[in-house]
């Protein structure tokens, strides 16, 4: 089995992440400037870019299953890239296979980071529609003040602006 087809596969693995990595860095402003159809768009095409990158992992982890059977490795079904690196006899194809490698590992780790702070920036976005959904539904007229059990009015507050009843 020849190496040149998963580093083929890698490379486009790269790109993809790259890609990704490129629309997760975009959808920040977004986020931060409440450009949801601009967001929506982002989210469209990362979709269709995971789905991508999901048939080329499973196209690299095929084709790394048949490479380490062809040298009789079995235990190496996974086919990491760290272990092919070990097996490579060609200096060229180990060379490429360890820039691809920090490639990879520099743009999932990056991603991550992004997709953190993309994370965080949703999260603050729905406490604060959270907030102010609270305060519009909040009775503008609460008396925050002791008030007698047996008095008039006692547990018949109403507790909105909108009437939850129908």
């Amino acid at each position: 089995m020849d190496v040149r087809s998963i580093i083929e596969t890698l490379e486009k693995q790269a790109a993809v992440y790259e890609h990704l990595l490129a629309l997760a860095k975009e959808k920040t402003p977004y986020l931060v400037h409440n450009k949801v159809d601009l967001l929506n768009a982002t989210i469209q095409k990362e979709r269709k870019l995971l789905k991508t990158a999901d048939e080329l992992e499973l196209q690299r982890m095929t084709l790394s299953s048949h490479y380490f059977s062809s040298l009789g490795m079995l235990r190496y079904k996974g086919g990491k890239i760290s272990d092919m690196i070990k097996t490579v006899t060609s200096p060229q194809d180990k060379s490429r296979l360890n820039e691809l490698h920090q490639q990879l590992t520099r743009a999932l780790d990056e991603l991550q980071k992004v997709g953190r702070l993309n994370k965080q920036l949703i999260e603050q976005s729905l406490k604060f529609i959270n907030y102010s959904v609270d305060l519009l539904v909040e009775d503008p007229n609460g008396d925050y003040t002791y008030q007698h059990p047996r008095s008039n009015g006692y547990g018949n507050v109403r507790t909105g602006l909108f009437n939850t009843k129908g």
